[in-house]
């Protein structure tokens, strides 16, 4: 399920419906990891909120990729607090959190990280955030089928020797650090998708044309290649080579009719 591309989402969709399938049923199940794109496409299949039948989550509540989870009726409406503990019971325990150390000696990047894993055999999909720690340290969560081979077997991470032990939901969530951005500030002419990214990334209005049209652009985690879509307050942007942007503030006019743009973006 890692393939994008019409053929890929179109394999996802089909797996998904064959799970929503099984939970009518009566059978709790559960489906990979998905990434933000993913996620968009299938959120919109079930219900809202505490009542939809497809909950996804991904060990805490500001995790990026979410593993998907299929409900019957009887499990609604879901637990407002304690989501692990809940799926621990109905599911068995389905994800592990793991804490990741090296030797302090070398500093360690998210890729390096996150290959280290995958370089196990281990497919992306089984695999849900991966946090690093000052350089040296990571936090993962992972499906409990792979995490007994990731404990064994990794051992090294970059040219660095490391430990792995596994962790208590709730002490892997308190280990997490916080998040880091770096704000930025600008005016744009509209709230046109190539303007925003062109302010964002610093590009010519033509190369943020070219990198939307291109399909460089995410929005939610879906591609979006139309120039002229207008972006929203409280949307995430993803460009290609240049980051990851919130889009916290684009509304407010100034005396010239220029559009006041705050975002952050993520370290």
């Amino acid at each position: 399920m890692n393939g994008r591309g019409a053929a890929g989402d179109a394999v996802l969709l089909s797996r998904v419906g064959d799970l929503f399938a099984r939970a009518d049923r009566g059978a709790p199940c559960s489906g990979p990891f998905l990434s933000e794109g993913e996620q968009g496409l299938v959120a919109p299949l079930a219900g809202q909120g505490r009542f939809s039948r497809l909950f996804l989550w991904g060990g805490y509540p500001d995790a990026e990729r979410k593993k998907a989870f299929f409900l019957p009726e009887r499990f609604l409406p879901l637990p407002e607090e304690e989501i692990n503990a809940f799926l621990e019971d109905v599911f068995h325990a389905p994800l592990a959190f793991l804490s990741l150390e090296g030797s302090g000696y070398r500093t360690l990047s998210h890729r390096d990280w996150l290959g280290s894993v995958l370089a196990l055999g281990i497919e992306r999909d089984a695999v849900g955030d991966v946090r690093t720690v000052g350089g040296h340290a990571a936090l993962l969560v992972c499906e409990r089928s792979v995490a007994g081979l990731i404990g064994e077997e990794l051992s090294r991470v970059g040219a660095d020797t490391v430990r792995t032990r596994e962790l208590s939901a709730r002490a892997w969530e308190a280990a997490l650090p916080a998040r880091e951005y770096d704000l930025c500030s600008d005016t744009v002419p509209s709230a046109r998708l190539d303007a925003v990214v062109g302010s964002l990334c610093r590009l010519a209005r033509e190369k943020a044309k070219a990198a939307v049209t291109g399909g460089n652009v995410q929005i939610g985690g879906l591609c979006c290649e139309k120039p002229d879509r207008p972006v929203c307050e409280g949307e995430i942007l993803s460009v290609r080579g240049c980051g990851k942007f919130e889009i916290l503030s684009l509304s407010e006019q100034n005396k010239k009719g220029r559009y006041r743009l705050l975002a952050r973006k993520y370290r």
